[in-house]
């Protein structure tokens, strides 16, 4: 057994749990709870500690009137990491690591190779959490023997600390979330139904983001309500048949597409969960590394940016130091393109469109709402029926109502409404803000609006010139 060195009684803070991070005179050190098989065959917990270049092990940290120590591997909802203390240990190569893990998927999963580096990136990335404000969630779509449940194991073989279930009760995942001392991994097989479950839906929705907890009403032995804060930030992994639609919640995840394929093994044996042991207590040792070099998950992508940025720009990070980083960037690529295109498709993109094609036409930032509703009728070619002249019933978004176009004007594009008497009775109109309008055609992406743009460009020139001349007047 190697002993912690004299540095120890300076250890200001220790792991109660399974994991800590702890500042030694300017120097950062990492606690992690592991195993050692006894000479009677048991499993004896014990105490790893590193700075990256090196590794202690004790079975106990004592600190002033306290002593530490870790938790029995029999307390742990996943299997304990076991070392063997007479095998000197070392820092693990990024690379050589990666290509292991994704060994592993190559051999028992039958995905495509951007998809097996995703999984692969996701579970390094399930090691380094901390290192990064916001981490994505990875949903696993597909009928059923289409690979899920099997592909979800082996996730739960090599992620770090996984809460790995069906269904997993709600209770659970505020338990277990609440450790402290560590950011742990949720794997959660049928997700469905999470959308009638309000407090686990709280959990995903906000669990993405570094920092955020969430409050739970609890009842004390007197019959008095109070408010327990939990912890929600960790990487989740879910699989089910269908994508489950929470709002906030469903543009968090990376979708992975599953068709029932041949892997080369479908199955796991004593070899395989071996081969497992061996992968985890590498990537211990490399989170150890990496929680510990300050440098680490620093990455200049000034082209990713926003939702994406914050779904793929951890796991970038991961695979930096790899020969896969470039394939990986190129299907992010792919799917930047593939939000664009579903962002222009939407009927929200599809409003934008419309009006800035009418503002075109006219000249003018208020637009009659009439116009709107029969451009809308032109371009999808469709009339009201006879017996309601409010609603349009169409093949690319269904039913629309002239309600909803009101609504989405105001919501989506910042419109104001305005009503004016005519000859020809009251009309409306809704106000467009160029600065709104021009953030709307950027979201959404829409194309061949030049020339609206240059002239919603030249109104917010005037607007800002006028209100340059009323400031100096004041």
């Amino acid at each position: 057994m190697i002993s912690i060195d004299h540095d120890r009684k300076n250890f200001e803070k220790a792991v109660s749990i399974a994991s800590k991070g702890i500042n030694v005179r300017g120097d950062y050190y990492l606690i992690e709870a592991i195993a050692v098989e006894s000479s009677d065959c048991e499993l004896k917990p014990m105490l790893l500690i590193g700075d990256g270049t090196r590794y202690f092990t004790d079975e106990i940290i004592p600190l002033g009137n306290k002593t530490y120590k870790a938790v029995s591997p029999r307390s742990y909802p996943y299997k304990p990491y076991c070392f063997d203390l007479r095998i000197q240990l070392k820092k693990p190569n990024t690379e050589e690591l990666f290509k292991e893990i994704l060994a592993e998927f190559k051999k028992l999963v039958d995905l495509e190779l951007k998809h097996q580096i995703l999984l692969a990136a996701s579970i390094m990335l399930s090691y380094v959490q901390e290192k990064f404000q916001t981490v994505p969630y990875i949903y696993l779509l597909g009928d059923n023997e289409s690979g899920k449940t099997h592909t979800l194991k082996l996730i739960a073989e090599l992620a770090y600390r996984p809460l790995y279930g069906v269904g997993i009760p709600t209770a659970d995942l505020f338990t277990y979330l609440g450790c402290d001392g560590f950011t742990p991994t949720i794997i959660e097989d049928e997700i469905q139904g999470i959308e009638k479950d309000n407090d686990k839906a709280k959990v995903w929705k906000v669990g993405y983001k570094q920092g955020v907890k969430v409050p739970r009403i609890r009842i004390n032995h007197n019959g008095e309500r109070f408010i327990e804060y939990y912890d929600a930030f960790s990487l989740k992994f879910a699989a089910g048949e269908k994508l489950i639609r929470v709002r906030g919640l469903t543009e968090r995840f990376i979708v992975v597409s599953m068709i029932e394929g041949s892997p080369e093994k479908d199955y796991y044996d004593e070899d395989d969960f071996e081969r497992f042991a061996e992968i985890r207590n590498k990537l211990l040792l490399w989170r150890i590394d990496k929680l510990t070099d300050p440098m680490f998950g620093r990455l200049n992508s000034p082209w990713l940016k926003g939702r994406m940025r914050e779904l793929y720009l951890p796991l970038l990070a991961v695979i930096k130091e790899t020969q896969y980083y470039r394939i990986f960037e190129d299907f992010i690529h792919e799917k930047i393109k593939e939000r664009e295109e579903i962002k222009r498709n939407s009927f929200e993109g599809f409003l934008t469109k419309i009006v800035a094609q009418k503002i075109g036409e006219i000249g003018k930032l208020e637009v009659e709402f009439i116009d709107i509703w029969a451009k809308i009728k032109e371009e999808l070619n469709v009339e009201e029926h006879s017996a309601r002249l409010d609603r349009l019933e169409t093949d690319s978004y269904g039913l629309i109502t002239k309600q909803l176009v009101g609504a989405r004007l105001h919501e989506a594009l910042g419109s104001e409404t305005k009503r004016k008497r005519t000859s020809d009775g009251i009309k409306v109109f809704h106000v467009f803000d160029p600065t709104k309008l021009l953030k709307a055609i950027r979201k959404y992406h829409v194309t061949n609006v030049t020339d609206v743009i240059d002239f919603l460009n030249n109104r917010m020139e005037k607007q800002a010139q006028k209100s340059l001349g009323n400031t100096v007047e004041t």
